[in-house]
């Protein structure tokens, strides 16, 4: 169960660098991890309501990671054509649930492979803003801090994914939501080793094109974008 925690130490490292909030719009996760990383083994799981909470997060929160994503893969591509993402977010931001969402699996694959061929992303995705105008460089820059703002989740859902789901077997409430927790912890596994090298890179890259993050507050959620 330790296979998350190589993506949570690696992510750490861009969240201490430009913290990011615990937010409470995602679903208040903050005293989540304790009972899934072994807090909540004496008691035989964690309850219906965790796992509410759990996937609600989960959901918002890859939603946030699919759209940021979309967009920084296109304006590295083409910043002109930003525009023709709007049917794809526009479905992601209306999915449902996991099922619903799991259906832009792989094009967010795709996108966050596009995003670490780049390696830092520094010079591609510095030219795609310097170089846009004033409604791409709005995009641009909200689509990074929605970014950090889900790689900063992603280290807390990805930690506690697998104990969540261990926890499914302890309580017979939870087993009708198997799929949906299975569905979630694929798209967390898939946020982790896909924002690795993004992350650690996005502080500098933010710092650089002097965007800044978004503050510290349980009430912290993405920048709403625009197109």
């Amino acid at each position: 169960m330790n296979t998350r925690k190589p993506i949570a130490i690696l992510l750490a490292a861009a969240v201490l660098a430009a913290p990011m909030s615990a937010s409470a719009q995602f679903g208040g996760l903050g005293g989540l991890g304790k009972k899934m990383l072994g807090g909540g083994a004496s008691d035989g799981g964690v309850s219906s309501a965790d796992a509410g909470a759990f996937l609600d997060g989960a959901l918002l929160s890859t939603k946030n990671v699919m759209i940021s994503a979309a967009l920084l893969a296109q304006a590295l591509k083409d910043r002109n054509g930003l525009a023709s993402q709007k049917e794809e977010i526009t479905a992601i931001e209306n999915a449902q649930n996991f099922g619903e969402l799991g259906s832009h699996t792989t094009s967010m694959q795709q996108n966050l492979t596009a995003l670490s061929a780049q390696g830092a992303m520094t010079d591609g995705m510095t030219a795609a803003y310097q170089n846009g105008n004033a409604e791409q460089k709005k995009v641009i820059g909200a689509a990074l801090v929605n970014l950090a703002l889900g790689i900063g989740r992603n280290v807390k859902l990805a930690g506690a994914a697998p104990g969540m789901v261990k926890s499914i077997g302890g309580n017979p409430q939870l087993l009708t939501r198997a799929g949906e927790f299975k569905t979630a912890a694929s798209l967390l596994g898939m946020q982790g080793k896909g924002l690795g090298t993004i992350g650690t890179a996005l502080p500098k890259l933010m710092t650089s094109l002097k965007i800044k993050p978004l503050p510290e507050a349980e009430t912290t959620k993405p920048v709403s974008v625009a197109l």
